[in-house]
């Protein structure tokens, strides 16, 4: 049999994956992102970094050759006290800062975890000093307050906004789903939903923005005869759930944030794009920003498109229902981030 000879070459597109993957900090949620990237064999290799303690140089080694000890299928992982080994990554995720402590507010800790999460970034920043566009990692970060901390990272390091993303709209949808389902009596594994703005007191939750098994929560809520004022009761409640993990345990949380944390690496580790609700960088987006605020970009959760490209795109549904919510979100998020605009000047000539 013969075959006509090709006359050019074919290639089966190849899905981009990032899965050189960092973990930076030495926190309960650095390490049970860890344990989760290994767990569902997320990463073809894993850097885990931990800054030396007085007494205890190498944390992260340690830790790391623990979960080696205690895992049958693994990536290749490392755990290290060298910066330098934090290089040539795809994406990191960025877990430093102090956490809440019981009676204190996610806004407590702005000017402290600015400087931490300043100076971390910089050091991201040197780390990959002249690298060209596609050699720059992607970066999530979970310090409080986590909004304004995504803006800090992003002015610090001057990587691209695309790159530049924080945590929280998972972690708080998930909570706000978990109590609504408990609730109705369901599971609330088929349920999803979207949250905007501060990952704090202002965040905006609306039934409009929640689904069960692909049916809108509001029209679920009508089927099942419940009062709509109790839904939003269940809601607000919801919100607080941070702050009641606190007040009962007197730390913060770190394995649901450390799961929410991972389903944003999954999109970006295997190359399959996901809409999430994502702390993203704005300019223009929803008319959030005024000329009169003095600020070229603010941090804001919305619902976006995250992949191995970053925040693919951030999409502007409609608000109105919201718009007096989000507006008093974006003006206590801009608020912070003219404090943490003035520290980045007087510390770092930010």
């Amino acid at each position: 049999m013969e075959f006509e000879p090709l006359t050019e070459c074919r290639f089966i597109e190849k899905v981009k994956e990032r899965d050189k993957v960092g973990v930076w900090g030495f926190g309960n949620v650095s390490r049970d992102v860890v344990l989760t990237l290994v767990t569902e064999g997320l990463g073809k290799e894993i850097i885990f970094y931990g800054r030396p303690k007085e007494g205890y140089p190498n944390r992260a080694g340690a830790w790391i050759e623990d979960l080696k000890a205690n895992t049958v299928r693994r990536p290749r992982m490392m755990g290290t006290n060298k910066i330098e080994d934090m290089a040539g990554l795809d994406v990191i995720f960025i877990g430093v800062g102090v956490p809440r402590k019981k009676g204190q507010s996610r806004r407590d800790l702005l000017q402290m975890n600015a400087r931490v999460i300043g100076e971390t970034s910089l050091e991201i920043r040197r780390l990959y000093e002249g690298c060209s566009a596609t050699d720059i990692p992607l970066l999530i970060y979970m310090g409080n307050p986590v909004t304004v901390m995504t803006w800090v990272g992003y002015k610090t390091t001057g990587f691209p906004k695309k790159n530049v993303m924080g945590q929280a709209g998972n972690l708080d949808s998930r909570r706000i789903c978990h109590a609504i389902s408990q609730e109705l009596g369901l599971s609330g594994t088929d349920m999803r939903g979207i949250v905007f703005g501060e990952h704090g007191d202002s965040m905006v939750a609306s039934p409009r923005y929640f689904s069960v098994g692909g049916v809108p929560l509001d029209v679920l809520a009508r089927a099942e005869g419940m009062d709509p004022k109790r839904i939003e009761d269940v809601i607000e409640n919801a919100k607080k759930g941070g702050t009641h993990f606190v007040n009962e345990t007197g730390q913060s949380a770190s394995a649901g944030p450390a799961r929410a944390a991972c389903d944003m690496l999954r999109c970006m580790i295997r190359g399959e794009p996901e809409v999430q609700p994502v702390i993203a960088i704005i300019e223009k987006e929803y008319g959030l920003l005024k000329k009169d605020d003095g600020l070229d970009s603010m941090s804001f959760g919305v619902p976006a498109k995250i992949g191995p490209e970053g925040v693919e795109k951030i999409y502007e549904i409609p608000v109105e229902d919201i718009s007096e919510q989000m507006e008093r979100s974006a003006s206590i998020i801009k608020e912070d981030t003219k404090i943490a605009s003035e520290l980045l000047k007087e510390k770092f000539g930010i």
